[in-house]
């Protein structure tokens, strides 16, 4: 059984019949969260569920707001990058409940144009959430979740994935290395030390291998 198919396994074990099923899936920068998550949707689907594949980069807060304690500030992207109380709001406390269908938004800010949207859709209780994201067992959403899935890369291979993934978008490799070094890199041991996301995890995928992933803890 490959990594895919084992936690496609997972999800159909823990899928209920009365409510959607919240799967996280969290991470360094670059570890691959987005590439795993979208991998499982076919695998999902094949189970016979809905599914829904959301982002937390659809729930950033508008730049000022990311920015008001400086574009390289850790603390600051830690504190300030991500709107999680639309999150919980608008997307997690509906999925929630015990009234199907039910209408939710899976984003509520574009990052590129910094413009608010109203992105509504219906979700019925035979729905999978596969959302990826950084932070995302932090205690303001953790207890919503139930599956966590941690995708694993040390700091080298986060930094050299997001070199080549970023530099353009972000400006030049320079540049891209030192938002990752100053901003994002230790906003993610600011994490790991207040939340220990190992620690909370149901399953780690080793990823350095994009080719061969592997499950450290299930």
């Amino acid at each position: 059984m490959t990594v895919l198919e084992s936690l496609a396994h997972d999800i159909r074990r823990r899928k209920q019949l009365d409510r959607p099923l919240k799967v996280a899936i969290d991470g360094r920068c670059a570890a691959g969260k987005t590439s795993l998550a979208d991998a499982l949707v076919p695998l999902v689907r094949a189970n016979g569920f809905e599914v829904v594949r959301p982002s937390v980069d659809g729930f950033h807060y508008p730049q000022a707001h990311r920015y008001r304690q400086g574009e390289h500030s850790a603390v600051g992207y830690y504190e300030d990058a991500f709107d999680y109380p639309s999150v919980v709001a608008h997307l997690l406390q509906p999925l929630s409940g015990a009234e199907f269908p039910v209408s939710c938004r899976h984003s509520c800010h574009d990052v590129r144009t910094d413009v608010a949207l109203d992105a509504s859709i219906t979700v019925s209780a035979n729905t999978v959430l596969l959302f990826d994201g950084i932070f995302l067992f932090r205690r303001e959403l953790n207890a919503y979740w139930d599956f966590r899935i941690l995708v694993h890369v040390d700091a080298a291979t986060s930094l050299a994935r997001a070199i080549e993934r970023d530099t353009g978008g972000l400006g030049s490799a320079d540049v891209v290395r030192l938002k990752y070094e100053r901003r994002y890199e230790p906003a993610w041991v600011m994490y790991c030390d207040r939340e220990e996301p190992e620690a909370k995890a149901d399953v780690i995928v080793d990823n350095h291998d994009f080719a061969a992933p592997r499950i450290l803890k299930d």
